[in-house]
């Protein structure tokens, strides 16, 4: 007892360095695997959770498909969703820009309330250029929050370089 009491005496700050030293290394340690390893949960957690009592249907992803098909210069459409988010894609042939978002802006007539008020819908429009046409790709959204039917569409303005 009496070594323990001199190697302690001599060594009183070694030890409670040694003590503080291992006390942080086990906090470390639980937060990294509280962090890093993960408890099974989705990407997304719980933000998806009333999305799964709404599913899109393929019902109604042929009806979007067929409502973008009544227009003859639509060459190919894709409806998929990720999360909360609808993605439509669609590709055309000979049309302007103008005339293609007026499309796609009438394709949110045959999209369900329920999809409207729970889901973001995303559009890309797509045109290859001819020499008649210029090409384009567009992007719109309508968000969740919207009420209106509308789709806001970016800028699509070319960057042009001064010289």
């Amino acid at each position: 007892m009496k070594k323990i009491k001199d190697m302690w005496n001599k060594n009183r700050v070694l030890f409670v360095l040694a003590a503080i030293v291992i006390i942080c290394f086990i906090i470390m340690l639980v937060v990294c695997v509280k962090y890093f390893v993960g408890n099974g949960n989705s990407n997304y957690g719980d933000r998806l959770d009333s999305i799964s009592d709404i599913p899109l249907k393929d019902e109604d992803k042929n009806a979007i498909i067929a409502k973008f098909q009544e227009n003859e210069t639509v060459t190919n459409v894709e409806v998929r969703t990720q999360g909360k988010i609808i993605y439509i894609r669609a590709t055309f042939e000979n049309v302007t820009m103008e005339k293609a978002k007026e499309i796609a802006n009438g394709t949110l007539s045959v999209i369900p309330e329920e999809y409207l008020t729970n889901y973001d819908i995303h559009y890309t429009l797509v045109s290859e250029g001819t020499e008649n046409q210029e090409g384009f790709i567009v992007m719109g959204a309508k968000n969740i929050g919207e009420s209106q039917l509308q789709i806001i569409w970016n800028n699509n303005t070319p960057i042009t370089t001064e010289e």
